[in-house]
């Protein structure tokens, strides 16, 4: 219905609580939107369901998606080498490029660092990139997306050679009528374009098993030698607790749980200390097989990377699983939910599922999520919300759930978690630890 300024003004007087300032991508209007947060809640009476992030949160893909801007950048600009540009300011930039949508990331790095880009090398990685997405990618929006972005662009009439294979002089030849794009939108749009190129390369060669080659791709020399996409600490003991597969043997992790602990917290943990983490966990194993937990995972990664990232990440907890001493029979049953992460999260929900321009901080992919798992607004009260971000943190108390943990990593250490109830600088271990996952 149509209101007036005034009723709006007693609506928002009738909620005591806080509210947050979301602002929305340059192309959408209201340039602002004001969302009615949830009230803090420390403590959870009872416990239903635990939501969390992917990236940063859940997996260790942040550096990937970072590397892929910055890459962006590189081929927007033409500065390749660390010599004309030495890379994004990891201490002011950071903040600002996790966990906002694809386009608020570029939107702010076009703003910073606009004044390098370089006409002709953008519209020829442009033209690349459209051109890989069309003949290599297998992501079908992502093909979708593009042809709309070369049609605002008015270069329709080059789909069918783009799509050929045509050769990317030819198509500059061709297509000499691009003589912007000085329009900040259409330097977006092509921007977005470009890191998905970039992104979706790196995620098709871990796909092919070519970790080493990616690692040299984002580390040059100092490659860690490791999994470029593994369970944040206390994933691979957390999952498979409240998913009730553990019961009481759950104790049996508690010496992963601990090392996970004390890499998160840089506290030692021994002897007695050991024996009453296996103990607190047994017991909650116990609990969690009685009544299993709801659990949902939330990204503002589209489908087909959140597929490739939780089947990788999947296979690493499949084989802290194998390596474990739990007896055989629950070994099988945990592994063969691993096998499909749709046995594995009650809701599964991604930017794909909604709009780039819904998602985080907007509360919409955490709704769809509440939604998709059955939890009730009246229950909303019995959910533990994970994440590492500002915008995360945001998008949780906007979508009702009043127990927000923020569990921030070395890539979002500096972000602003005042929306969160809890800010956990020992991640999902200390959650389970210290705080028995905030439940009474």
């Amino acid at each position: 219905m149509i209101t007036n300024k005034a009723q709006v003004i007693q609506v928002i007087k009738s909620h005591p609580g806080e509210f947050a300032e979301v602002k929305n991508p340059s192309y959408v209007h209201p340039s602002v939107e004001f969302y009615p947060l949830a009230d803090r809640i420390k403590r959870l009476q009872s416990l239903k369901a635990v939501f969390m992030d992917m990236d940063g949160t859940t997996t260790t893909t942040e550096v990937l998606c970072i590397h892929s801007l910055e890459s962006m950048l590189r081929k927007m600009s033409g500065k390749h080498s660390r010599e004309a540009w030495p890379g994004l300011d990891h201490r002011d930039d950071l903040a600002h490029i996790i966990g906002n949508s694809t386009t608020k990331h570029v939107e702010y790095l076009l703003i910073k660092y606009g004044h390098m880009l370089d006409h002709a090398q953008l519209v020829r990685s442009f033209f690349a990139a459209a051109q890989h997405t069309l003949c290599h990618g297998v992501d079908a929006q992502r093909k979708r997306e593009v042809i709309e972005n070369l049609h605002k662009l008015k270069l329709g009439s080059a789909i069918a050679d783009i799509e050929q294979g045509a050769d990317t002089d030819r198509l500059l030849n061709t297509c000499g009528s691009l003589a912007g794009p000085n329009d900040f939108a259409t330097r977006v749009g092509m921007g977005i374009d470009i890191y998905y190129d970039c992104y979706h390369r790196i995620l098709s060669l871990l796909k092919e098993g070519k970790t080493d080659t990616v690692q040299r791709q984002v580390f040059g020399d100092s490659a860690p030698g490791q999994d470029l996409i593994s369970p944040m600490p206390g994933i691979a003991v957390l999952i498979p607790l409240v998913k009730g597969w553990l019961g009481s043997d759950a104790g049996l992790l508690a010496d992963r749980l601990c090392d996970d602990y004390t890499k998160s917290t840089g506290k030692g943990m021994q002897g007695r200390d050991r024996d009453a983490c296996a103990k607190k966990i047994s017991g909650m194993g116990a609990a969690f097989e009685k009544q299993p937990l709801k659990l949902g995972l939330v990204t503002s990664s589209i489908r087909y990377e959140a597929d490739i990232v939780v089947r990788e990440v999947l296979q690493v907890m499949g084989r802290v699983i194998e390596e474990s001493p739990l007896d055989r029979a629950k070994k099988r049953r945990i592994l063969q939910a691993y096998q499909d992460y749709n046995r594995v999260y009650d809701a599964f929900v991604t930017a794909t599922d909604s709009s780039e321009i819904r998602l985080k901080p907007h509360r919409d992919l955490y709704s769809i999520a509440l939604h998709k798992a059955g939890i009730m607004p009246c229950d909303f009260d019995k959910v533990a919300g994970f994440e590492d971000s500002q915008s995360g943190t945001i998008a949780i108390r906007a979508a009702g759930i009043g127990c927000c943990i923020a569990v921030p990593f070395a890539q979002t250490s500096g972000h602003n978690l005042d929306a969160a109830a809890h800010v956990l600088t020992g991640g999902i271990p200390q959650a389970i630890i210290d705080y028995n996952l905030f439940a009474e």
